[in-house]
This record gives structure tokens, C-alpha cells and sequence, in this order.
């Protein structure tokens, strides 16, 4: 199964927006998307989504071109789930060190 880091990372936060405004006026960053809940500045090469949440320090993002076969395949490598929304949602896991990622299903990105 292969992973691939999608240069995306997410910060979550119970105070959302003052880390946005943080992130926005002290650090400079840009805002790239917003729409509904979610929020999107730019730190290029790199996406940063802000998402209200416990703190789980920065959860990076990968690719995969099956989302249950690499749910299946990371448990069985000693990942825990730590919330699973499926194909468009965010699917947390967390790895055997303490790291937590999300899983986004994107066959296309393995085409390149």
C-alpha cells in the first residue's frame, strides 16, 4: 500500500480562530481557502488547515489510493484509529510512536 505526504498538515485547536488570526497576523501567513468550518492558509510548499479540536500537536496528511485497505494495513502495523469519518472526512490515526495523521483517499495522486 503506498503513502504519500500530501504536503498538508492540520492544527487543531479548542480557540480555532485565535490560532488562525495568530497564524495570519503575527506569522504572515496567507489565507487560501475558506468554506464552511474549515480554514486554509498557505505556507508554501505547504496547506495548513486549522480545525477546532482537542490540541494534538500537527497532524500531517497522506495520500493513500484505498482508504480501508491502509486503515486495515495500519493496525495491523500497530496504528491506533482515532476518528474515522470515511471517504471526504478526516480519518485520524496515530501511529505506534505517538504521532497522529489523517488519511485522505486520492487514487490520482499516485498517476504522477
Amino acid at each position: 500500500m503506498p503513502f504519500k505526504f500530501s504536503r498538508c498538515l492540520c492544527l487543531q485547536h479548542p480557540q480555532r480562530d485565535k490560532v488562525v488570526e495568530f497564524y495570519q497576523k503575527v506569522m504572515g501567513l496567507e489565507l487560501a481557502k475558506q468554506e464552511y468550518d474549515n480554514i486554509e492558509l498557505k505556507a508554501d510548499p505547504f496547506r495548513i488547515f486549522f480545525d477546532h479540536g482537542a490540541v494534538m500537536g500537527p497532524i500531517m496528511e497522506f495520500y493513500v489510493p484505498d482508504l480501508e485497505k491502509a486503515k486495515t494495513e495500519l493496525l495491523s502495523a500497530g496504528c491506533q484509529i482515532l476518528s474515522w469519518e470515511g471517504k471526504g472526512g478526516c480519518c485520524y490515526a496515530k501511529d505506534p510512536f505517538g504521532f497522529a495523521f489523517n488519511l485522505w483517499e486520492e487514487p490520482e495522486a499516485f498517476n504522477k
